[in-house]
């Protein structure tokens, strides 16, 4: 299921035996999520990261399938894809000795037999191992740190991305341009180009202050960069303090 914070642009309904389940939502899954560029700031390589690492949103939405509470009636496992995070609702609260507080540590499942299927069919790890992965997976993706919450009787892991951070219209003629070019820019133009990068748009005085160096040297850098295909002045005025750079749109 995915959505904005709100209204909802697509809704799929899964239903099969757990193993099919799994299996259906992985590839669901992974054709629904979106790349991100991470700019290499040593090498000027853009590198092509994933919306969120597959350890993660897979050890979690195995985790609601092993560890929910079938008992409840009426109640589904919700998995939510906004544009700037994942989450995964799961009916039931958390199992006995288990808390948000301890979930990384404390070993405990709801459905033993059910883990131990999954766990001999290679689906799924112990709990609190499960939960660890998703821990450490999104810290090694730079990602930020994964959120579980107990409300209402069911539990919730939020997994939040990047995306929103990184340009994602740069134009693939221009990625190849900086990195064409990398190694002929000074500091500066490489600060300038990662700070675009992160902030989208900027004007003279947005870089100047960022990144400690005066305005006209700034405007000579930026001014270069429009000459050579990499940044778009947008700006009617010959002479604008205001004037916004942004990356060129072929």
């Amino acid at each position: 299921m995915t959505g904005t914070s709100h209204n909802v642009v697509k809704d799929e309904r899964f239903e099969n035996n757990i193993p099919r389940l799994i299996d259906a939502l992985k590839a669901f899954l992974r054709a629904s999520f979106k790349d991100y560029y991470f700019l290499d700031m040593e090498t000027g390589r853009f590198k092509k990261v994933p919306e969120y690492p597959e350890e993660a949103w897979l050890e979690g939405m195995v985790n609601a399938l092993c560890h929910r509470s079938y008992n409840v009636q009426g109640n589904s496992i919700y998995i939510k894809h906004f544009d700037n995070r994942l989450e995964i609702s799961n009916s039931g609260p958390l199992p006995a000795q288990v808390t948000v507080e301890n979930i990384k540590s404390e070993r405990f499942a709801r459905n033993p037999r059910v883990a131990r299927v999954l766990e001999d069919m290679g689906y799924v790890r112990q709990l609190n191992e499960g939960v660890s992965r998703i821990y450490e997976s999104m810290e090694k993706s730079m990602l930020s740190t994964p959120e579980y919450k107990e409300e209402n009787g069911n539990v919730y892991l939020t997994l939040r991305n990047k995306i929103s951070e990184h340009s994602k219209t740069i134009h693939d003629s221009v990625l190849e341009k900086i990195e064409h070019n990398w190694n002929t820019y000074n500091d500066t133009q490489k600060n300038i180009i990662n700070y675009l990068f992160l902030n989208h748009q900027g004007t003279v005085l947005d870089f100047a202050s960022r990144i400690g160096v005066n305005e006209k040297t700034i405007r000579l850098y930026l001014n270069q960069f429009v000459t050579e295909g990499i940044l778009d002045r947008l700006s009617e005025k010959q002479r604008d303090i205001n004037a916004v750079f942004v990356f060129k749109k072929h």
